[in-house]
């Protein structure tokens, strides 16, 4: 089981402005993400594959008609005359909104909208509709409808980050299979009679699909239903490596007066220097080492198997039985990876944020780092902004403060003991050489004892506990 957190329920809940009320009275105002592997009969496969190409299908209807009317528009502008007649093609514009996508898509697939296809049989609309839950088309309703809006946003220029292009139509193959079913109730309602429940220890009941098996342990997400301080907004189906998961998000009440407690915790400010030889170095700002937690190398050590598994499959026939297989050996190596190293950042992220009252770290700009080809395998499997994210949501729960030093901080070319800066550090030196007050110390632990010290100055200053900004910083 993954616990992480889940910044944007839009769509799956009531407004960030309304904490909800559980049926027990506890207020849910956590956002969290439960997240466990499946086990699912033939049917219920059968049946997952059809919901998640039941999503491509409607997220492309949406797509083509939006694209079929910008470029119509675009022809008739054209032929108006830019400058010339300041009349309006004379095709109305489509609505984006979520709504507007939904009861389009409803109406077609229903047979009541004259566009709706026409079966052999004489009737209307999507023979198969009723086969599959409708939260299937009226969730991609929603994506497709997002996707749009932030390539609206980003053509006006109000989308912060990289410029974002018309939504990519989505093919089989060539995107992860996935769907969302929505929990149709209130969080006042009995547990025991909402659409999405655990029916036992092993199995969560799903809408048109029933029980479905799980892996791992329930128990915690049970007893926190059970007692009213979790309830289930939604549940993500999404298929990896020829492995069903399920995502159950929603809100949970706040974490125990004890759990947000600092009386128990490090009072000294705590610098984290991620790097890439080790996966992050704590020190505190008296110079004191607090912890070092080892690299995680993960794709390293995996670059023989994953060598082998791609040989074989290019070896393979496309289309072959053979193929499928060694398309899966390879994922299956992918996916291996990514777990063990998600693990070893979950544990270095709550070693700290349950040690610690103040922590600070680097505002590094991961996307360009990775641009350095010499470099981006190894930045990429040192996971430097999943750290970053899980420390600033674990220690939103649990009442840590959080500092973001400013991204030209020079915290690894600063001596720790005279607060002299060199001019320059390479990669290659692991141990830093002060030439006026002597002190010879590791290259990280001289880093981390620097961002310790480090305090807010100025308007570029950052303090962060929200996890949604953290996100923005990692991958600026």
């Amino acid at each position: 089981m993954c616990v992480t957190t889940h910044d944007n329920c839009e769509g799956v809940g009531p407004p960030a402005t309304q904490a909800p009320i559980s049926h027990t009275g506890q207020v849910l105002a956590r956002a969290v993400t439960f997240q466990f592997a499946l086990d699912p009969n033939a049917q219920q496969r059968i049946l997952f594959v059809k919901c998640a190409g039941a999503r491509r299908f409607t997220v492309n209807h949406h797509l083509a008609r939006v694209r079929a009317n910008l470029d119509t528009r675009s022809v008739e502008r054209e032929a108006l005359g830019e400058g010339e007649d300041p009349r309006e093609p004379s095709t109305p514009s489509l609505s984006w909104s979520t709504f507007s996508f939904i009861n389009e898509f409803n109406a077609w697939k229903n047979g009541e909208s004259a566009a709706s296809p026409v079966n052999e049989d004489g009737s209307r609309g999507l023979v198969w509709r009723h086969e599959l839950p409708s939260d299937v088309f009226e969730c991609a309703s929603v994506d497709a409808a997002r996707a749009l809006e932030n390539f609206a946003a980003s053509r006006r220029g109000e989308r912060s980050g990289a410029a974002v292009g018309f939504p990519r139509f989505q093919a089989k193959g060539k995107v992860t299979p996935s769907f969302r079913l929505r929990n149709r109730a209130t969080p006042a309602r009995s547990p025991s009679s909402q659409p999405i429940r655990f029916s036992d220890p092993s199995h969560l009941r799903l809408p048109k699909f029933g029980p479905v098996k799980l892996f791992g342990p329930t128990r915690q997400v049970r007893r926190m239903i059970d007692l009213g301080r979790f309830h289930i907004y939604s549940a993500t189906l999404t298929q990896r490596a020829g492995r069903w998961t399920v995502s159950l998000t929603g809100v949970a009440a706040e974490l125990h007066q004890a759990e947000r407690s600092r009386t128990h915790r490090h009072a000294v400010p705590v610098g984290v220097d991620r790097g890439i030889i080790s996966l992050c170095v704590a020190a505190d700002a008296n110079g004191v080492p607090f912890e070092r937690f080892e690299g995680v190398k993960t794709l390293k050590h995996a670059l023989r198997t994953l060598k082998a598994a791609n040989q074989t499959l290019a070896r393979t026939t496309p289309g072959s039985k053979g193929r499928q297989r060694a398309k899966a050996r390879l994922a299956k190596t992918h996916r291996k990876v990514v777990n063990i190293r998600r693990h070893l950042v979950h544990q270095a992220s709550r070693a700290l944020v349950d040690r610690c009252q103040v922590i600070v770290i680097e505002d590094l700009n991961v996307a360009g780092m990775v641009r350095n080809r010499h470099l981006s395998r190894s930045i990429s499997d040192a996971a430097m902004g999943e750290l970053s994210r899980q420390l600033l949501y674990k220690a939103r729960w649990h009442g840590v403060e959080v500092r973001v030093a400013d991204r030209w901080f020079p915290s690894s070319k600063t001596c720790s003991s005279c607060g002299v800066v060199r001019n320059e550090l390479d990669l290659s030196t692991r141990t830093y050489s002060c030439g006026v007050c002597g002190l010879v110390i590791d290259r990280d632990l001289n880093a981390a004892i620097n961002l310790a010290r480090w305090q807010p100055a100025g308007p570029s200053a950052v303090t962060l506990l929200d996890p949604t900004r953290a996100l923005l910083l990692s991958t600026a």
